[in-house]
């Protein structure tokens, strides 16, 4: 995990009423997050996370557009997605054999000619998209798009 970074001791200066409140940015595992009672963390909180005020004996899975757009528009699920693409192009330049290895890491199971076809057809759509948009077309970019597809699907979110 590694420690949080908070701040010296000798800035804390907190009181009753003005208690410490802050939310610090990290690439760790959410297991890993500093929960304070007065505050729900965003993260946690977009994810139907519990509130740390409350007992929680029953927690219902719900799946509200704002999680969809955390995979689409965050800089985090970003940078990661390009990571991944990366790491995918260095492996093999061929785009059906990054999306087989692609689909094979998010969801455990092997790609079928569907997904090879639907991996096509976004890639024809989202190189048009770019080019319509002025956009400088680049593999790795489509790639890493596509990744974020994956990142917000079912497959990867949930276990079957």
């Amino acid at each position: 995990g590694e420690e949080h970074p908070f701040p010296p001791p000798s800035q804390w200066g907190y009181s009753q009423h003005g208690p410490f409140n802050a939310v610090y940015e990290h690439s760790k595992r959410s297991v890993y997050l500093m929960v304070q009672r007065i505050k729900r963390h965003p993260f946690l909180a977009l994810f139907d996370g519990p509130d740390p005020n409350a007992s929680t004996a029953v927690r219902l899975g719900t799946t509200v557009p704002t999680q969809a757009l955390f995979f689409l528009n965050d800089p985090f699920v970003h940078s990661r997605s390009d990571a991944w693409a990366e790491r995918l192009h260095k492996e093999s330049p061929e785009f059906e054999s990054q999306v087989a290895r692609a689909i094979s890491e998010s969801t455990g199971r092997v790609a079928d000619e569907k997904d090879l076809a639907i991996a096509r057809r976004f890639r024809d759509r989202y190189s048009k998209q770019l080019i319509a948009t002025g956009q400088a077309v680049s593999d790795k970019a489509i790639l890493s798009a596509y990744l974020r597809s994956l990142l917000g699907s079912n497959g990867f979110l949930f276990v079957d």
